[in-house]
């Protein structure tokens, strides 16, 4: 087997032990999901693997050792999850970067000073769930009334102040409800063959 693919499922539980034993699999994606637990330290042992996305799960603990011989990982993204402590030194998890690292409170290369201790905040909500806001969008609010009023008395100012364009907009619309009117009776008749 080379790629499994399981983002975005809603899967739920640990990462199972069984995928470690998948010696010649090339990628392994599981992003997205709401998996908790630890990293297996297994995980080592898929030293096929090119590409490793574990990223937007509920993972907690450390990063394993074992990562650190994954020697030929071109992608690798654990952002947004509960890890925490030193990132396991080697060339290829050093060579990542912070953005994979991004959202727990993980330190060490390639994570500067600045933002290794200091974690990013995922959102709290999950795919198909509302974010719940505190306060009411006063902005939404009042701009959909200004447009509202905007709109309203540009259409209907001109037509209480001008009899003649009044006359000429509702000569408008009686003829315009006659053309649709002729339109459906034609395509029912046709249809139903009156």
């Amino acid at each position: 087997m080379m790629l499994i693919d399981l983002s975005s499922n809603n899967l739920t539980g640990h990462i199972p032990s069984e995928l470690m034993s998948l010696l010649e699999l090339k990628s392994l994606n599981i992003s997205r999901n709401q998996l908790s637990g630890i990293i297996p330290e297994k995980i080592g042992n898929m030293k096929e693997l090119i590409s490793l996305d574990l990223s937007v799960n509920r993972l907690s603990g450390e990063l394993p050792m074992s990562l650190s011989s994954l020697n030929f990982l071109s992608s690798f993204n654990v952002s947004f999850n509960s890890l925490t402590g030193r990132i396991p030194t080697s060339t290829q998890l050093q060579s990542f970067g912070e953005s994979s690292f991004f959202g727990n409170k993980l330190y060490g290369a390639p994570l500067t000073e600045a933002n290794g201790c200091e974690p990013v905040e995922a959102a709290t909500h999950t795919i198909g769930e509302k974010k719940e806001d505190d306060g009411v969008d006063w902005g939404l609010i009042i701009s959909i009334v200004v447009g509202f009023a905007c709109g309203f008395w540009m259409i209907m100012g001109p037509l209480i102040v001008r009899r003649s364009w009044r006359i000429v907009y509702f000569g408008f619309l009686s003829k315009l409800r006659y053309m649709v009117y002729d339109v459906i009776h034609k395509c029912c008749c046709h249809m139903f063959s009156c």
